[in-house]
């Protein structure tokens, strides 16, 4: 897409017809055949006898100019030219989900990490439309990514995240939970999904707390169980009794398909109007194919005399 000629031009490459279209309507002029040829292959007295008999009739020459018109019309037309619509209404979803990935020094082990990653970034492609906010965690939680409905986008900040992420040592993830939780009550949220990734290290009773303040807010709370190196510090029966007290799925990083599912099949209805401007392109192409038709009617074989 390219700017020119106070347009935008979604399919430029076609304009490189128009030159052709030029060379074509050149070469059709030069023609000494606007009688199809008979010129030539004619003998000279006898084409000035039917001449003056009126058995012939050349038409205009302007004639010969249509097909590189059409042409030079169907070109533009499929280049795109489009101007731009600020009048459009927007909406946003009104169902969330946030995704919380412990990564506290037991979790940031190569292979597990990279594990972690892939199975986050499923749980964001099983969002599906609705927005999906990111919170990283250790000793403190943080923001990574606001809500956002751009999948891709998303996925590569998920890509992004390193053993050297977090800038604070020890597990807390009851700070996580509450920053989840805040991420979906500020955005208004009605449907709102936590999905905690963690080896289940540093859940007490702030984080059992925290699980169950969020279900009080209709805030539904699943987690995926990462096993872990360091065995005094994984508690999967821990990451049960969270997704229990918040009304989710406990799945396991080997198999996430029950947490995907349940995302997934959640409902994803809720629209409201959104101050955000969308850029929205309004392909004007159609029109000129409309006008193509004018020198096509005009091209159509009636009846000529030669």
């Amino acid at each position: 897409m390219i700017e020119m000629l106070d347009h935008l031009w979604l399919r430029p490459f076609w304009l490189v017809a128009l030159p052709l279209a030029a060379l074509a309507g050149f070469f059709l002029m030069r023609q000494a055949g606007h009688l199809g040829g008979w010129e030539r292959a004619m003998d000279p007295a006898l084409m000035a006898a039917m001449r003056r008999l009126g058995k012939v009739s050349a038409g205009p020459r302007s004639r010969n100019w249509l097909p590189a018109i059409l042409l030079a019309l169907i070109a533009v037309a499929l280049a795109g030219p489009a101007v731009e619509r600020r009048d459009t209404p927007a909406f946003r979803n009104l169902d969330g989900v946030v995704i919380a990935i412990d990564l506290s020094p037991s979790m940031t082990e190569p292979q597990r990490l990279l594990d972690m990653l892939t199975t986050a970034r499923l749980v964001a492609e099983a969002a599906g439309t609705r927005q999906v906010a990111l919170v990283v965690y250790g000793g403190d939680a943080y923001l990574a990514s606001a809500l956002t409905s751009d999948a891709r986008a998303m996925g590569g900040t998920i890509s992004l995240l390193t053993a050297d992420t977090m800038p604070d040592a020890g597990t807390r993830p009851e700070r996580a939970l509450a920053m989840a939780g805040r991420v979906l009550r500020e955005a208004e949220i009605i449907l709102g999904d936590v999905v905690l990734l963690s080896d289940g290290g540093g859940i007490g009773a702030p984080a059992l707390a925290e699980a169950a303040r969020l279900a009080a807010d209709g805030i539904t709370l699943s987690t995926l169980h990462v096993p872990s190196g360091a065995a005094d510090h994984a508690d999967p029966a821990a990451m049960a009794e969270l997704a229990r007290l918040g009304g989710g799925v406990a799945g396991t990083l080997t198999d996430p398909f029950g947490v995907a599912e349940a995302i997934s099949t959640r409902p994803a209805s809720r629209l409201a109007a959104t101050d955000y401007a969308l850029l929205v392109l309004q392909d004007r192409g159609r029109y000129l194919l409309l006008l193509a038709l004018l020198p096509a009617l005009i091209l159509l074989p009636g009846r000529r005399t030669a």
